[in-house]
């Protein structure tokens, strides 16, 4: 979180997300414990009371993008669903809504990978999950009420729709070791594992 909450000016406003975004980039590329705020300050150019005077320490400005990030992606995944009545095509719209998410922004991916081995940031991340599984497991419940799912347990059901998209995103979208080629059809060939093991 900043320091606290400041009026801040059109520069100060422009300042502040110039430091998201170089924050953002060296997360991602050297984790948390090998970043430090000089790094950032260094990328930029600034000195580290220019990092301070928005937030108390590394860990809130490192936070504060963690939460961006799983809002972000939680918005593209509600936009893509909110118009559609089926359930079943719910459930693929938010798959297709995670693997464009992280494809045009692959610095997020590397933030929720990085907070997940961190004990300080992991509850955000798993929060953040149980949220998308709830609403997965609505959607799975709806489509078993109308006869389009297979009867069984939507809450086992929704998490393997998202271990199974999250395991697709992080191969494809690049690994600690180096990046693997992307693939175009990744969203069709996600959609179709997961559908296949709920649909009757």
């Amino acid at each position: 979180m900043a320091v606290k909450q400041r009026r801040l000016t059109k520069r100060g406003s422009q300042r502040r997300e110039q430091i998201v975004d170089a924050a953002l980039k060296l997360f991602a590329d050297q984790g948390y414990h090998g970043t430090t705020i000089g790094d950032v300050c260094d990328s930029l150019g600034v000195g580290k009371g220019v990092v301070y005077w928005y937030w108390r320490s590394k860990e809130a400005l490192f936070s504060e993008i963690l939460q961006r990030t799983l809002l972000a992606l939680r918005r593209e995944q509600q936009t893509r669903v909110e118009a559609v009545e089926d359930p079943v095509e719910r459930i693929e719209q938010g798959i297709r809504a995670s693997i464009d998410f992280f494809r045009k922004n692959p610095g997020y991916l590397g933030m929720i990978r990085t907070a997940a081995r961190y004990d300080e940031f992991a509850g955000l991340v798993e929060k953040g999950q149980q949220i998308v599984v709830a609403d997965t497991a609505n959607h799975i419940k709806e489509g078993m009420a109308l006869g389009e799912i297979r009867d069984g347990d939507a809450e086992l059901m929704a998490h393997g729709i998202l271990g199974s998209v999250f395991h697709f995103v992080e191969t494809y979208f690049g690994t600690e070791d180096g990046a693997v080629e992307d693939r175009p059809q990744l969203a069709d060939e996600a959609v179709a594992f997961c559908l296949r093991g709920i649909l009757t």
